[in-house]
Order: structure tokens, then sequence, then C-alpha cells
């Protein structure tokens, strides 16, 4: 991510007031696009629905909007990060003409994921009927191959289509709409297929060789599990509490078997949306800055640098990283208290049920430690110690859990609170496993992670 990273960064310092939007508005979309559509469109719908179609129908189609958000999320996460993962090993290896086949095998992985997935819970749990499960689980399986492609775009710095590929696919949905439940789902799922599409056909037009799968593509096993896991752990953290939550008291039977819990779903999706400035800021600054860091350290440690020398990069490195840590904490402090102070207003604003501010301050004080969760997530990718970020997200899952289990009686008062002790969790263990990393950074490229030493497969922590 850190070469678009570049990029945005220069369109921030050299575009004045525009560039700064410019680059937020795509730093935005490039990290979070289908989860910021998908949120943005569930909050749109549940302010127009009402008084245009019946209640039951509003139900269903939130409840297929939500559950076919989170299974995308949790489809698309461990074959996204082993992707993300084998494409950059190939760019770096110059080894350009194996992407296509790579893109299209997790493509195809994730499809036949999410279409079983779809099949099963909108064919059988939910009970809809055939045309309106089909469209549920095209969505699905549609928004599962966008969470798989997007990440890919920052490796041909094509930003700019990342916004407008979204953009096309929100202008065709917003067409189609109407005032019934299947147009709804028909209008959302062609406006995901755009939005695909347009995704795929600027890969293609970047990687324009036939796409081959071979031996020689398939990941190393010990990589890929941890990989896999990471990716399960770290979308799993962030949908564990709002699952359980879907079953806690206060929460309704939405559509068959499916259940949703509407005053914490409402709360908490308002309250992830403060993620965006944080989220924007680790793409465009935190991640180039230790980026050029880092590349100094590997840079003095395959040159003819002394010791001396390769300490003082290894120590501008951690200076690097506790920087941009006060940086994040202090933006998205300032974002978590003025959601806190301006939740009244808000939900007034909006109409929601005010028992959801519970949940959307809960969430919007956990969104700053997952972020600094996530920030720690991409220095290990850089250290290349994917067993430590496995701790992190598994943290995050579990203390997650155990926190909504623990409040599980004390009604919407603990809404979001699971999310928030979670994420806390992450954060502390994220940076003591960050710190203690980086002190130890020259013995770990030198000997504890070096290749010619403990093998190409690497150290499982």
């Amino acid at each position: 991510m850190a070469g678009i990273g570049f990029k945005l960064a220069k369109m921030a310092r050299d575009g004045g007031v525009s560039g700064v939007v410019g680059a937020a508005a795509y730093g935005a979309m490039i990290s979070a696009g289908p989860w910021l559509v998908t949120v943005i469109a569930t909050l749109a719908l549940a302010q127009w629905m009402p008084g245009r179609i019946a209640p039951d129908a509003i139900a269903m189609v939130q409840t297929v909007l939500i559950y076919g958000f989170s299974l995308s999320a949790l489809m698309a996460a461990p074959i996204s990060l082993l992707t993300v993962r084998l494409v950059a090993d190939r760019l770096y290896a110059g080894a350009d003409d194996h992407i296509p086949g790579l893109l299209m095998a997790a493509l195809a992985g994730g499809g036949l994921l999410a279409f079983a997935a779809g099949s099963v819970v909108f064919g059988f749990l939910a009970g809809l009927s055939l045309g309106q499960a089909s469209l549920a689980t095209l969505l699905l399986t549609w928004l599962t191959q966008i969470w798989i492609v997007s990440p890919l775009l920052t490796a041909i710095h094509r930003y700019r289509m990342v916004m407008t590929a979204y953009g096309m696919g929100v202008a065709v949905a917003a067409l189609l709409i109407g005032q019934s439940p299947d147009r709804i789902l028909a209008a959302l799922a062609a406006g995901v297929a755009v939005t695909l599409i347009a995704l795929l056909l600027t890969l293609r037009h970047h990687f324009r060789d036939a796409p081959v799968f071979g031996v020689a593509d398939l990941p190393d096993p010990k990589r890929a599990v941890l990989l896999v896991l990471t990716g399960c752990a770290s979308a799993g953290a962030m949908w564990i509490d709002k699952m359980l939550l879907w079953n806690a008291p206060g929460s309704v039977a939405t559509l068959g078997a499916l259940r949703l819990n509407p005053i914490n779903d409402y709360g908490s999706f308002l309250g992830i949306l403060t993620i965006i400035p944080g989220l924007t800021l680790i793409l465009i600054a935190a991640e180039t800055r230790f980026d050029k860091a880092f590349g100094d350290m590997i840079a003095r440690c395959t040159g003819t640098s002394t010791m001396e020398r390769i300490e003082q990069a290894r120590e501008q490195v951690m200076r690097v990283i506790l920087g941009d840590f006060r940086l994040l904490l202090l933006v998205q402090s300032i974002i978590a208290a003025l959601a806190w102070v301006f939740a009244v207003p808000l939900f007034d604003a909006l109409g929601g049920n005010v028992a959801g501010i519970f949940a959307f301050r809960h969430t919007a004080l956990g969104v700053l430690f997952h972020l600094i969760a996530i920030q720690m997530t991409v220095i290990l990718s850089y250290y290349d110690l994917f067993g430590r970020i496995l701790l992190i997200w598994g943290s995050f899952l579990m203390a997650s859990a155990a926190a909504v289990l623990i409040d599980w009686d004390l009604g919407f008062a603990a809404f979001g609170r699971g999310y928030m002790v979670g994420a806390v969790t992450a954060a502390a263990v994220g940076l003591a496993v960050v710190l203690q990393s980086t002190s130890q950074l020259t013995y770990l490229l030198f000997v504890g992670n070096n290749p010619a030493i403990i093998g190409a497969r690497g150290r499982w922590f």
C-alpha cells in the first residue's frame, strides 16, 4: 500500500485544499471501499425506505444487506490477504505474467465460498423466494470478489479508478432502485456488479497476459496457513460482537431464522464510520514514512554500512513508529471525543433510536484502538512476522467475544463494549509486540528471520 500512499501524499502536498480533500477521499475508498459504501448504503436505505415500502420488506432488505456485508468480509478476508501477499511477491520478482492467474484463482475461490454461503443463508435459513435468494446470493458473491480485487489496484496506482468504480456502482443502484424489495435488491446487485466489472477491467488493462496458474504459483503451506488464519481472525474480530448480539436480549427475528439487533447494528455501523480519517492517515502518512525509514535500514544492511550506522537506522525506525503512533492517537482521539459529545444531536438529526447512542460511543472509542492494531499490523508485515500479526487479531477476537458474553444481560447500555474491549486488547498486544520486534530488528534481519539461516519458510512467530 505504501506505493499508492506516496502518490496520495504528493497530491496532498502539491494540490492545496483540493489536493488534501482529494487524497483523503481516495485514501478512504482504497483502504475501506466496500466497507464504507455498504455501511453508507445501509444507513441511507434506513432513512429512505420507511413510508415507501412495508415494514416487513424493510426488515428483509436490511437483513440481506447486513448479512451480505458481514459474510462477504468473512469469506474474502483469508483469500484476499493471501492473494495480496502472493501478488506483491510476484511484482517484486518482476513476474507480472503470473498475476492474472493468481487473480482468477482468488476470484474463483472467493466466489465459490460466497455462493455456497449465500445459498445456505439466503436460500435455506432466510426462507426467501428463489428470485430474492438468487439476488441476495449474487450480491454476497460480487461483494466478496470486490473485497478481493480492491487491494490489488494499489499495486498499479490506479487510485482514481477505484473512486470512479464505486461512483459508477452507486449511480447505477440509485437509478434502478424502486419501491419494492425485489427492485431494491436488483438495484443493489446491479450496482455492485458494475463496480466489480469496472475494477476487473482496470486490472485487465494493466496485466494483459493470459491467466495461467501452475504449480509454481502455489503458496508455501506454512505461510498460507498463517495468512489464512490471520485473515479469518481479523474479519472475525470485526464481526464477532455483532453476530453474538444478533441472538442477545433485545435482538429480533427479521427473516426466517436470521436475526438482527437493530439498536446495536445502527449505532455500531454509524460509529464505525469514524474509522475513515484514521485509515486515510495510516495510508498517506504513517505507512509512507515507515516505508522510507525501513527501506533506509535495509539499504544499510545490504550495503557496506557499519553496525553503528545500521543501529542508527533502527533507532530512526523506532522514532518513526512512535511519532506516527502519537499522531494517530491524537487525531483519532479528537474524532472519538467529538463522536461522544455530538452523539445526541447526531441521532436526533438522523432519527435513530437514542438507545443506540451507547453502541455508537463505545464503537467510536473502540475505533481508536482498532486503528492502532491496524498500524501495528502494517509494521509487522514489513518484518515478515505473520505469526505475531495473528496474535494481535486472535486476541481481538477472543477478548471481544468474552466481553460480550460477560455483559450479556446488561442490555443496550453495554452495546459496543465488546468491540471496544477487543480493540483495546489488540492495540496493547500489537504495540508491545512491535516495540519488542523493533528493538530486536537488527538481529531479526541478520539471524532470527533470515531465510539463509532459518529456511525460506521463515518462522512461525
